[in-house]
C-alpha cells in the first residue's frame, strides 16, 4: 500500500473541507490558495466555491489576479461563477 505524499494529503484535506467543511474552514482554504503545488491550489479553490461565503469569494478574487497556472485559474473562475452573494 502506498502512503500519500504531503502534496496528496494537502489536496485531500481541501477535498474533505469542501465536502463537509464550514465557514470556519474558509481561512485555512484561503491560505492553501498560496500552496506551491497547483493541484492543492485548484482543489482549495473548488472547496472555497462549495463553501460559498463572502470571505471565500474575496479570497478567490484575490488569487485570480495573481494565479498563473491555467488549470488553477479555471478552478478559481468556476468557483466564483458558482458563488451566489447572499
Amino acid at each position: 500500500m502506498k502512503r500519500a505524499r504531503p502534496r496528496g494529503l494537502r489536496r485531500n484535506a481541501s477535498v474533505v473541507l469542501g465536502n463537509v467543511g464550514s465557514a470556519d474552514d474558509v481561512l485555512v482554504l484561503a491560505a492553501a490558495l498560496e500552496d506551491e503545488e497547483p493541484l492543492v491550489r485548484a482543489h482549495s479553490a473548488r472547496a472555497l466555491g462549495r463553501l460559498g461565503s463572502p470571505t471565500a469569494a474575496t479570497a478567490l478574487r484575490a488569487c485570480l489576479g495573481v494565479e498563473v497556472d491555467v488549470d488553477v485559474r479555471a478552478e478559481l473562475e468556476a468557483a466564483l461563477e458558482a458563488y451566489v452573494a447572499p
